[in-house]
């Protein structure tokens, strides 16, 4: 009996022993984990700043020589100088060739148009926006050219798509300080989104290399209350629907601020996460692993301690059931 007991006391003791060598594994292997994540996602997110601001650079470039451009702002000039504007003026030969200019620059908009100096689209490559009234202040950014690459964008939702829009009006003059009307770009978010894309998801075999997947991407304010994805994410339906996102990383981004935490996600998934503010578009840029992702190695690692000491205590236990067992026979015989 004794014996029996003996051996019941070194499997509980094995097995609480291995219970807490486990856990002490795991919380010593997941500080440098943690750590390394976070090392990982601010160079994500540094690459990722960086590519965004050489699109935005290349924009305002691009932006510039349209305005640059004699023949641009001589038939700009025409339309907007017109006594009278219809809807066939879409198709005359001036506003053809006026397309065909700004058709080179399109690939990061999504359209480009003639406002007068009340705010209505008297031209544009989207001819569904003729006549239409685009405020000059509340939505669309109206701002000299030599103030767009650092003058912060409104964000807000395109009342007639419903998508969100960033848009900026450009004065054309007719001489020193007298101004004709604008030159009105709404960009192309998707083209803006495509820079902080991610990899394709990653494989098993990735994982078993030790890479950890991350999540980016750049949200903004649609209302005092409400953010949303800039744009679709990669690879959604074309009928996706913007939903509003929070979280605490995604709050503290939105105002002005950059830092490292652990929080949960819109999803209420724990995450660790970098963000940083972008104030040109009013945006925020997150980079963001699950901690379930992080952590896989230490928790593999603090498994097969316990599992060990698990198996240990299971042949502790069963080894003083075989000697009582064996003393029982002896004093039988």
């Amino acid at each position: 009996m004794k014996n029996r007991t003996f051996w019941i006391k070194l499997s509980v003791a094995t097995l609480a022993s291995s219970s807490v060598i486990s856990l002490v594994t795991y919380l010593v292997a997941a500080v440098p984990l943690g750590a390394q994540a976070l090392t990982n996602q601010q160079a994500i997110l540094n690459e990722k700043q960086g590519r965004i601001a050489q699109w935005w650079k290349e924009e305002v470039n691009t932006i510039s020589k349209d305005l640059q451009n004699p023949k641009l702002v001589e038939r700009s000039l025409t339309i907007l100088q017109a006594k009278r504007h219809s809807r066939a003026d879409i198709y005359s030969a001036n506003s053809l060739a006026l397309e065909a200019i700004l058709a080179s620059h399109a690939q990061n908009r999504n359209s480009a148009s003639l406002l007068t100096k009340g705010g209505i689209v008297v031209f544009s490559t989207d001819h569904d926006k003729f006549a239409a009234y685009q405020p000059l202040k509340n939505t669309t950014t109206s701002l000299d050219l030599e103030e767009l690459p650092s003058t912060p964008l409104n964000f807000f939702t395109n009342s007639i798509s419903g998508l969100p829009a960033i848009s900026v009006a450009l004065p054309i003059y007719t001489g020193p300080q007298k101004k004709a009307g604008f030159l009105a770009i709404d960009l192309n978010l998707r083209k803006l989104n495509d820079q902080i894309a991610d990899p394709a998801p990653t494989t098993k075999k990735t994982h078993q290399d030790g890479s950890i997947p991350v999540k980016s991407y750049l949200v903004a304010r649609t209302s005092l209350d409400q953010a949303t994805y800039i744009a679709p994410p990669a690879q959604s339906p074309p009928d996706y629907k913007f939903k509003p996102l929070d979280s605490e990383g995604i709050r503290k981004a939105l105002d002005g601020n950059s830092n490292q935490e652990f929080y949960l996600n819109s999803e209420g998934v724990p995450v660790i996460g970098v963000y940083q503010y972008i104030p040109n578009f009013r945006t925020a840029l997150l980079v963001e692993s699950r901690q379930k992702d992080v952590y896989t190695s230490a928790r593999l690692m603090a498994l097969q301690i316990f599992e060990v000491g698990a198996l240990l205590s299971l042949l502790s236990l069963a080894m003083g059931f075989l000697v009582d067992r064996r003393q029982d026979q002896t004093i039988g015989s």
